[in-house]
């Protein structure tokens, strides 16, 4: 009942009173003032059981909005408990623990390692002349002592400042990109890159190239896992040397780690020199093994001869063949050839491995190798290393 009807109806019980009171008094055995108190304790009583009335429906609907909000509020609760195990037992949330307990383990020993080249400045360990590349590099090898590219190199890796670069394998003749090949570089303080070709020996003549591989191997993986959230089908080579190969130890620890990984399999190609799987040091091989079980492809490079047993590298897991377009064109198509490429190709068709033919740097050796049907190059031709740039 609103104001202005409780109003009206107060005057209209008062004004009844009067007329009772004054008008009518024989008629009605009460008083007028009787019936107006109780006309008015009547609408007041109205007015009260209405308003309860109202106040019970307000109660009503705010005890189911209460009942509505609990049920939500347990809905949420169940999918919280859901996600917090999924969480928990996410195969990606222990990847990344296992990935950070290792790389603790790896950034210890490796900066043990440094400082203890550092501080002893063994000659025997750390020579003062870096070995020179044997091949023609684009970027300068620049003018820094063998200490002092460790010093570089112990701050690359403190400071997780080891760059990871990628350069573009291309199906042929068409050029288009197929795979790209993992490089790292580091910098001077100036910024300045400083190639593999001049830090790698002074981290093999320091003891250090397997604590510098493994921290590779990590980048190469978390490049892998960002690279493939918008390109699932993308494939990197990945480089393992010898000294990781041989470092049980940690490769024990990596195997486990990649079985963790086991997603990435159709993603990473992990590559190796021909001198490396021709070893047959137990370590070398079982650790080969142990990563084709595992799915992996496989890739030899850096051939010396191509004295091949090829259904045994493919038994192994290997997949792909590397070979250095000078050599290649030493032995195919020179004054005295001596490989066929027809028959080369026609085994590796049938153990099912590709032919990458790599350091193809003009057009004028591109020429003449497509006369041999090769199916996919790598080179600056096509592309030099360029900085990974692979949004999350």
């Amino acid at each position: 009942m609103n104001k202005t009807m409780l109003a009206v109806l107060s005057i209209f019980a008062i004004f009844l009173g009067i007329g009772i009171e004054f008008f009518t008094p024989q008629i009605f055995p009460f008083s007028g003032w009787t019936v107006t108190l109780i006309s008015l304790i009547s609408i007041l009583i109205m007015e009260i059981r209405q308003k309860q009335n109202v106040i019970k429906k307000k109660l009503e609907l705010l005890e189911n909005r209460v009942e509505a909000s609990d049920l939500k509020l347990i809905s949420v609760q169940e999918q919280l408990d859901i996600a917090d195990q999924k969480l928990n037992n996410s195969p990606e949330n222990k990847q990344v623990a296992s990935e950070l307990r290792m790389l603790r383990t790896l950034m210890k020993k490796f900066a043990d390692k440094v400082n203890d080249n550092v501080s002893t400045n063994n000659a025997n360990s750390v020579s003062e002349t870096a070995e020179k590349p044997q091949t023609k590099i684009s970027e300068p090898i620049l003018n820094y002592t063998n200490s002092e590219i460790l010093q570089f190199l112990e701050k690359a890796v403190r400071e997780d400042h080891i760059e990871l670069y990628l350069q573009p394998i291309v199906l042929l003749p068409q050029r288009s990109h197929a795979f790209f090949e993992c490089f790292s570089r580091i910098t001077d303080d100036n910024g300045n890159i400083i190639r593999p070709e001049q830090y790698l020996p002074v981290a093999n003549s320091a003891g250090l190239t397997a604590s510098v591989d493994n921290l590779m191997l990590f980048k190469y993986v978390q490049l892998v896992r960002r690279a493939r959230r918008n390109k699932p089908n993308i494939i990197f080579f990945c480089n393992i040397s010898k000294s990781t190969l041989t470092d049980v130890d940690f490769f024990t620890d990596f195997i486990d780690f990649m079985a963790d990984n086991i997603n990435l399999t159709t993603n990473l190609v992990f590559e190796f020199n021909q001198e490396t799987i021709l070893d047959n040091d137990f370590d070398i091989q079982n650790g080969l093994q142990r990563l084709s079980k595992l799915g992996f492809r496989l890739s030899m490079d850096q051939l010396q001869n191509l004295d091949l047993a090829l259904p045994k590298l493919a038994s192994q897991g290997f997949k792909f063949i590397k070979i250095d377009a000078h050599f290649l064109h030493e032995i195919a198509r020179g004054t005295a050839p001596t490989l066929n490429m027809k028959a080369l190709k026609g085994a590796l068709d049938r153990e099912a491995m590709d032919l990458i033919v790599e350091k193809i740097e003009n057009e004028e050796m591109l020429l003449d190798l497509l006369d041999l049907k090769i199916d996919y190059g790598q080179g600056y031709l096509f592309g030099a290393p360029k900085p990974a740039e692979i949004r999350n």
